[in-house]
């Protein structure tokens, strides 16, 4: 209330001092009663205001200015219509002038923020001349939004939101859904009786099951919420208010999963959290990557997006700040870093929309961010767009949406979509891998680090881990590329799988790992070895799993091996046990010329004598195509 008072009267003195030789009116009376009301609003009598500035036009129904400081007060006490029939008067009350384009300016951005985007254009453009110089950007911004909405309207996207069941959606308000990347475990924020806390559901039998608390060491008679999980579910980051030891009004925190059971949360500390206000954390698929939003300073606009990635020591860097591709002098929120690790979703007020907040993506392309594209209508409207999180397929999104209940309250319900094809196509979808590792010989569950190599650049690209109690681990791989994976393990041969996604998309897969302990007669396929047909030479892509393979002699020097080679059936017998040894050699070479000791490594190739499969199909064939290492 002082704010609003303050404003008034600064605005009044302002108007007041102008207007004595400018006002439209020449009616004595029409100006008494005005100056009146302009009186009033200095003595913060808002109500006497009113009566005056009625009376002024009662007796000039052509007066501009009082027109103008009733559609201000109503605007201010929110009652939009009135102030908008007011502003609409005061444009219409006389010939352009000063006032009339204010008051189209006025007019114009209540009519955007009520979507009325063809009134707004028309009366935005009327107000232009009067633009000072200072908020001609945004006020040109404004003007595009007009023009963008009205585009957008004629060429709607087709999206039908579906809330998801009263199961998930029992609280007073349900917000900021997010997902683990297999899809089968949902976080959210409830809010029951103004108290906030994070909930999960599981989705099993095809149906959400009842939300829980996701931890009472999570969840406190304070306020947590706006959460993020990596993929495998393992890693959470969320808001906590007041609750907790901080250094702002609101922090991020995190806790890790071990079986089924969260550690206690910690807070990330002064490279992520300061004194101001930091919360909406959005977790890239491996965990190792945190944008956030905070209003602190070196902030662009009021509140901005955020980045802190964890570095070799396992410390999340000092956070900076996303820049101004991304961030605006206005409002920008809610980021959403897609399981494909390029893609970022988040909601600003500040780029060309539909009016208000809109949900927009942006893609990293080698390091910068693209233009933000807006997502379109009606997933933004000229309501406000907050939050969006597309899940890892590509294929569905999931948001809130406020609607009345009972004509009383507005309650957020999450609901869930099918996104269309012309979305789905604009950002590279990821499929999950998942399964359990185990001890080849005792079958005990075991933990692992999972390595995510990018054959194309040779650049490790994601950094994961089998969960402790059970060996479960989930990762996710993006189309476009073609990738080595290392599962690792002190003590274990490690295990290579090779996943081409290079000219194809993926499917989701179950795919369970047995580590072989080091000692006699264990061996191991080499599934990142690659050679051009009928060739020996290794092509470079090679050398990321031999450099691997000399790193694990160096460990295990006291025992010997042999690298054996594996063709085929197709060709000549005696050209394929030719073929194999020289693989074989090539691989014994390299070895020895990265140090290890010639005498601990023999080679041997056995053509096609020795196949894993029947030779009865080409994916049969490509797999006995291989190099095998076994200790003696």
């Amino acid at each position: 209330m002082r704010y609003f008072l303050l404003f008034f009267v600064l605005f009044v003195c302002t108007s007041h001092s102008k207007a004595q030789n400018t006002l439209s009116s020449t009616n004595k009376k029409a100006i008494e009663a005005y100056q009146k009301g302009l009186k009033a609003l200095q003595e913060r009598n808002i109500e006497m205001a009113f009566n005056e500035f009625e009376e002024a036009i009662e007796k000039d129904n052509l007066f501009v200015e009082p027109y103008f400081h009733l559609a201000k007060l109503y605007e201010q006490s929110r009652q939009f219509g009135n102030a908008i029939l007011n502003y609409e008067k005061a444009v219409n009350a006389k010939e352009k002038s000063s006032v009339t384009e204010i008051a189209s300016q006025q007019v114009g951005q209540l009519y955007l923020k009520k979507g009325d985007y063809q009134k707004a254009l028309v009366y935005l453009e009327k107000g232009l001349p009067a633009v000072a110089v200072s908020n001609q950007k945004r006020y040109l911004a404004r003007l595009e939004s007009c023009k963008f909405a009205l585009k957008s309207l004629e060429n709607p996207l087709k999206i039908t939101p579906v809330e998801l069941p009263k199961t998930v959606n029992r609280f007073d308000s349900q917000y900021f859904p997010v997902l683990s990347a297999d899809r089968e475990t949902l976080i959210f924020t409830g809010q029951q009786d103004k108290d906030e806390n994070l909930y999960q559901s599981v989705f099993k039998d095809s149906t959400w099951s009842v939300p829980v608390s996701i931890s009472d060491k999570i969840n406190t008679l304070e306020n947590e919420g706006t959460a993020s999980i990596s993929a495998d579910g393992r890693t959470l980051v969320f808001t906590s208010c007041g609750g907790r030891r901080g250094f702002g009004s609101c922090d991020l925190f995190i806790a890790y999963k071990e079986g089924n059971d969260w550690s206690a949360p910690q807070n990330l500390g002064t490279n992520i959290n300061s004194g101001e206000w930091e919360s909406q954390p959005s977790l890239s698929a491996d965990g190792r990557t945190l944008y956030f939003v905070s209003d602190r300073k070196g902030s662009i606009g009021k509140r901005d997006i955020w980045v802190s990635q964890l570095d070799s020591s396992n410390t999340w860097t000092k956070a900076i700040n996303l820049g101004n591709t991304i961030n605006t002098v206005e409002d920008d929120l809610s980021p959403f870093i897609h399981a494909n690790g390029k893609t970022l979703f988040f909601s600003s007020e500040g780029h060309v929309g539909m009016g208000g907040l809109d949900l927009f993506f942006a893609e990293n392309q080698q390091g910068k961010w693209s233009t933000p594209e807006n997502l379109g209508f009606p997933l933004n409207t000229h309501e406000d767009q907050v939050a969006l999180y597309i899940s890892s397929d590509s294929k569905k999104a999931y948001y809130s949406l406020e609607r009345s209940q009972d004509d009383k309250i507005r309650r957020a319900k999450i609901v869930e979509i099918t996104l269309p094809e012309s979305l789905q196509a604009k950002f590279k979808p990821t499929f999950f891998l998942k399964g359990v590792v185990t001890d080849a010989q005792t079958k005990q569950k075991i933990s692992a680090n999972i390595e995510l190599v990018s054959l194309k650049d040779k650049e490790k690209i994601g950094l994961f881990t089998a969960d402790n109690q059970t060996g479960i681990y989930t990762f996710v791989l993006t189309a476009g590329n073609e990738y080595a994976i290392f599962v690792n393990k002190k003590g274990y041969f490690f295990k290579s799988i090779n996943v081409d996604l290079s000219q194809q998309i993926g499917i989701d897969k179950i795919l369970n790992i047995s580590l072989e302990p080091i000692q006699k007669n264990a061996k191991e396929i080499l599934n990142n070895i690659f050679f051009d047909t009928g060739k020996w030479e290794l092509q470079p892509a090679s050398m990321i799993e031999l450099d691997k393979l000399t790193l694990l002699l160096n460990e295990n020097k006291g025992l010997p091996i042999e690298v054996s080679g594996h063709t085929d059936d197709v060709g000549k017998d005696a050209e394929n046990l030719i073929l194999s040894q020289k693989r074989a050699k090539s691989v014994r070479d390299y070895l020895v010329q990265k140090g290890i000791n010639p005498a601990m490594v023999k080679s041997e190739g056995y053509g096609k004598t020795k196949p894993l499969l029947p030779n009865t199909s080409a994916e049969n064939r490509k797999l006995n195509r291989r190099i095998e290492i076994k200790f003696l």
